[in-house]
């Protein structure tokens, strides 16, 4: 059982229809409400996500594909939504299994779809036939050049293979179409299931609605689901789930609207050390600093390269920098600095190590001494992430490690390039008794038997200097008194996604800087 409500299981979709039947019940009203949640969410969610394609640019033509079942109400729904937002734009239907067979609540959601939008509807029931004449088919009934948001809900997850026509040909020609600016699959992409089919429907992001289901989390499936968006429908209350793999749902930034006591002062707050930069690489650090005092730590101290303390505290003066003497040929942190961190090192409440600190194998000492003076959390990031030093026994202390695929590999001896399962993951945080994230789409954060999901961010993110924000924010969370350290990195690495998506949404995705996420926290 989960102690964290925001947190949601991830279900196989077998396990998901058995949990759909324990609380519907065959209840056809309470599956009615259902489909309009979802629909109006993913509607909501629709209207956002295109934004870092269209920017603030009316929607003029949706392309809404529709199967027999509550995936194609669910699309139906949120069509009608978005008409009501955009009065003027097309809505085009396609019904590859015909409009004569769908099922009675789907048909309910076209029967109000039809009073709502009037004119401004378009319906293709397809005929068999391969993909040349389905594409065929397309183009003589499609009116604009461009779509704006395709709306996959052909197939949701009573899925099994094989694809069959004309299904397979109309995904087969949706995915070769260069004119859709957004492709977005309801609930699952068309194909994809417990097992999954050799032709899928290739989405820019899909709607996990309700229940995320496992299938979204394959690693062979995530370059055909996209960016996995989780719409809370209510499912869940923090009591149901007992899973030991989980999805992190909105409520995780609650933290974020919580009013602090008024009796309070900076040090009732927590006190971060931060530990790294190099005269060749001062950027990192200062990145990580500034990400540290946006976490709502108290303080944030840095022990830096002597040569880099005057500037680094001109730009950034609310934290406190430390000097530290260096090594001539690369600038980076002597271990004979060690005595200027033992007499500070008490007041740490948590520790951030790593961050364009170098690899000289005399600063990887220092890093090793530092790591027995204190007691305190620590994040291990960048160049900090070194066999000797992550893969020790943590049983005694909180550690924290962010590697992307390529540090995490190395940690593990293996080409940087290898492909890393979730198994991977979950073995070496057990044996190494740290809290490890692996970064990427979605994020991965495990600790002992469990593996929370992080869905948040995208690719805006990849960028340099990105790894560094996120290392200070995680690093301020865990450094706050009485903090669940566990609950303190889903809360970064999730707030750092989510500002990440308001960026996007704000800037687009492209002429962005990693720091641009801090003001959109």
């Amino acid at each position: 059982m989960s102690d964290l409500p925001y947190l949601h299981p991830i279900l196989s979709s077998l396990e998901s229809q058995e949990f759909e039947k324990s609380i519907f019940g065959g209840n056809e009203s309470l599956e009615w409400k259902a489909m309009n949640r979802a629909g109006k969410a993913i509607a909501d969610q629709a209207l956002l996500d295109i934004q870092e394609t269209l920017g603030a640019r009316p929607l003029t033509s949706l392309l809404i594909l529709v199967g027999k079942g509550h995936n194609g109400g669910d699309a139906i729904i949120a069509t009608r939504h978005l008409l009501k937002q955009f009065p003027g734009a097309e809505a085009h239907l396609v019904f590859p299994f015909g409009l004569g067979h769908l099922r009675p609540l789907v048909q309910r959601s076209m029967d109000d779809l039809q009073v709502a939008g009037g004119s401004n509807l378009r319906y293709l029931s397809l005929r068999r036939g391969d993909a040349v004449s389905v594409k065929s088919q397309l183009d003589k009934w499609l009116s604009a050049n461009s779509v704006d948001i395709c709306l996959d809900g052909i197939l949701g997850m009573q899925f099994r293979p094989p694809l069959r026509s004309p299904a397979k040909e109309l995904i087969e020609v949706i995915n070769q179409m260069e004119t859709i600016a957004c492709r977005i699959a309801v609930d699952v992409p068309s194909g994809i299931g417990d097992v999954s089919d050799k032709v899928v429907f290739k989405a820019d992001f899909t709607y996990a609605t309700g229940i995320a289901k496992a299938g979204l989390f394959f690693l062979n499936n995530r370059p055909a689901v996209g960016r996995i968006r989780y719409l809370d429908l209510g499912f869940f209350d923090g009591t149901s789930a007992s899973e030991s793999r989980y999805i992190i749902s909105n409520d995780v930034l609650g933290f974020r609207r919580e009013l602090r006591e008024s009796q309070v002062h900076k040090k009732t707050f927590g006190h971060l050390f931060v530990v790294g930069g190099s005269a060749t690489m001062p950027g990192a650090i200062l990145m990580t600093v500034r990400a540290a005092l946006k976490s709502g730590v108290g303080l944030v101290t840095a022990f830096v390269p002597e040569s880099i303390v005057a500037e680094a505290a001109t730009r950034i003066p609310e934290a406190m920098w430390v000097g530290m003497p260096q090594i001539p040929e690369q600038g980076g942190l002597a271990l004979e600095g060690l005595g200027v961190v033992r007499e500070l090192a008490d007041r740490a409440t948590g520790w951030a190590l790593g961050p364009g600190m170098g690899k000289h194998p005399e600063t990887g000492t220092l890093v090793e001494e530092i790591l027995l003076l204190s007691n305190a959390p620590v994040l291990l990031d960048a160049d900090a992430l070194r066999p000797e030093l992550v893969c020790k026994d943590w049983d005694d202390r909180s550690c924290v490690i962010t590697p992307h695929v390529g540090e995490f590999n190395r940690l593990l001896g293996r080409p940087l390039n290898e492909s890393v399962e979730e198994t991977d993951v979950r073995e070496f945080a057990g044996n190494h008794k740290c809290i490890t994230l692996l970064k990427g789409s979605p994020t991965a954060i495990v600790q002992g038997g469990r593996v929370a999901y992080s869905c948040f961010g995208g690719p805006v993110l990849a960028r340099g200097g990105s790894g560094d924000v996120l290392a200070g924010l995680i690093g301020g969370r865990i450094s706050i008194p009485d903090s669940d350290y566990f609950a303190s990195v889903l809360e970064g690495a999730s707030w750092h996604g989510w500002a990440a998506d308001r960026l996007a949404r704000a800037l687009g995705q492209t002429p962005v800087k990693a720091t641009d996420v801090l003001s959109f926290l």
